[in-house]
């Protein structure tokens, strides 16, 4: 049986990605990226990484960069995922342009 998989990523560098998901303390993205290795070399199928672009933490053409190198370390395409503010959350949904310029770039990698 054929299925894809989509994981929540948010963040391609571990220091981002221990603050908004704790568990990358102890499952960092070296062993997640061994694990979607192993996924494609069973599956050969990529995985689709759903990621928030937040303002102010995850939404510069670094973050873009980052996100780009560790698709390409495991064989993965981005699904840009537009965040719904919560009463009292720590986030905002990052601006426009912003989120435009972070778009493109994946674009122009051909990851989306």
């Amino acid at each position: 049986m054929k299925f894809n998989l989509a994981l929540s990523l948010h963040a391609a560098n571990d220091e981002k990605r221990n603050h908004i998901m704790p568990i990358n303390e102890h499952n960092t993205l070296d062993v997640l990226a061994e694990a979607l290795d192993y996924f494609y070399s069973k599956t050969g199928t990529r995985v689709t990484f759903e990621y928030i672009v937040f303002n102010g933490f995850n939404d510069e053409i670094q973050d873009a960069k980052e996100l780009e190198a560790f698709c390409r370390r495991v064989k993965a395409k981005v699904n840009l995922i537009e965040y719904n503010p919560i009463d009292g959350g720590e986030f905002l949904n990052a601006h426009e342009d912003k989120i435009e310029i972070f778009k493109n770039y994946l674009e122009s990698q051909e990851l989306l």
